[in-house]
């Protein structure tokens, strides 16, 4: 949230215009945290280390509510303000770099070619997640300048941190864009992994689709919250961060939970596994039979 609101005595910092809610932050404090260790757990059973990034976001937003649940007895204490503002804001970018280098694993299982996507397989997680690493640091950087007591250094924050936030989605809207082409060219000329009746790829891009907007859904919370300033309603009223942000965030992490990318990944290693196999013994048989032939 934008810091002092400009009609105040310059030499008193108030952080809230109301009273943070110790219910909703532990409420949703929860919901995150049992998403995250529901990723753990995940993490060692399906054997898919992308997905460290998305855990990393949501341990950001339980340590981000709890910043919230603290400023609510201690609505004044600048620490309790800095833990939110440092973790919340900058949070869904971990969980948009699982995003990315889900896409591309995906990509490069289905045996999809460069003709397939916009961007090269072997180059799709790079460029975005090398966007988001750019994106996490302007956020930051803005957010950072922001929790200081000079105004004039908050009012450079937040326009650094604006232009964080519409780089991101820029970015997404475009990731959004090779998806659906990914999509498209796929149902045009699939792959032989991909018509296959056991590989359900088509349900793990609903999925991404699903969440992708709830990612730009919020990012343009975001981008609306900083430029409209402490003074506007967005900056009265918490309600607007809950809706817009945590429970978009929330069901994006929950998503992942009930539909994970690594089940996909895992059913198409198997499936290749399997046909290698077949295809070994298949090979195996005509050599036998070639020796036989020629013994007689």
């Amino acid at each position: 949230m934008a810091l002092a609101p400009t009609n105040i005595d310059p030499n008193h910092l108030v952080l809230y215009a109301y009273t943070p809610s110790a219910a909703a932050a532990g409420t949703f404090m929860g919901i995150f945290g049992v998403a995250t260790v529901a990723h753990i757990f995940y993490l060692p059973k399906l054997r898919q280390c992308f997905f460290i990034p998305m855990i990393i976001g949501g341990i950001m937003e339980v340590g981000g509510l709890y910043g919230r649940y603290w400023g609510h007895s201690s609505v004044n204490d600048f620490r309790a303000y800095v833990l939110q503002a440092l973790l919340l804001t900058p949070a869904p970018i971990f969980l948009a770099a699982t995003m990315y280098m889900t896409l591309g694993r995906v990509i490069v299982a289905l045996d999809a070619d460069k003709d397939h996507t916009l961007i090269r397989p072997r180059w799709l997680s790079k460029i975005f997640v090398l966007f988001d690493i750019v994106c996490f640091i302007v956020q930051i950087g803005g957010t950072g300048m922001q929790s200081t007591t000079s105004l004039s250094v908050q009012k450079t924050g937040r326009t650094v941190t604006i232009i964080g936030l519409v780089i991101q989605l820029v970015v997404f809207a475009y990731f959004i864009m090779v998806a659906l082409v990914l999509h498209r060219r796929m149902n045009a000329r699939p792959t032989a992994i991909s018509v296959h009746h056991s590989i359900h790829w088509v349900r793990h891009l609903r999925i991404m689709y699903m969440t992708s907007v709830l990612v730009l859904v919020r990012n343009i919370f975001r981008i609306a919250e900083y430029v409209e300033g402490s003074d506007g309603p967005i900056g009265h009223s918490e309600v607007y961060l809950y809706i817009f942000d945590s429970a978009l965030m929330a069901g994006l992490m929950w998503a992942f939970v009930i539909v994970h990318p690594g089940r996909l990944l895992r059913a198409i290693k198997k499936l290749k596994n399997r046909c290698s196999l077949e295809n070994a013994e298949e090979e195996k048989l005509v050599a036998l039979n070639a020796n036989q032939r020629l013994s007689a």
